[in-house]
């Protein structure tokens, strides 16, 4: 098994902790949740731009202004 280490596999797995350590903090009714999965979808975003998937992308938007109320409202 080879481990890819390029920028763009780092970063996807470095989202994926972010996305985990967010919903974490989420499920503890803590608002850093809100900030961490904002932060995460903005990774998700770029992700999805550079890898021309449209799905994730516009996920992610939406996510982020679901964040960003639940983050203004706690």
């Amino acid at each position: 098994m080879q481990i890819d280490l390029s920028f763009w596999s780092i970063t996807d797995w470095s989202a994926f902790a972010l996305t985990l350590a967010g919903v974490w903090q989420l499920s503890s009714h803590k608002k850093s949740g809100f900030a961490i999965n904002i932060f995460a979808s903005i990774v998700w975003v770029a992700i999805g731009i550079h890898s021309g998937l449209s799905g994730l992308t516009a996920l992610n938007i939406i996510l982020i202004l679901i964040y960003l109320r639940g983050y203004i409202r706690k």
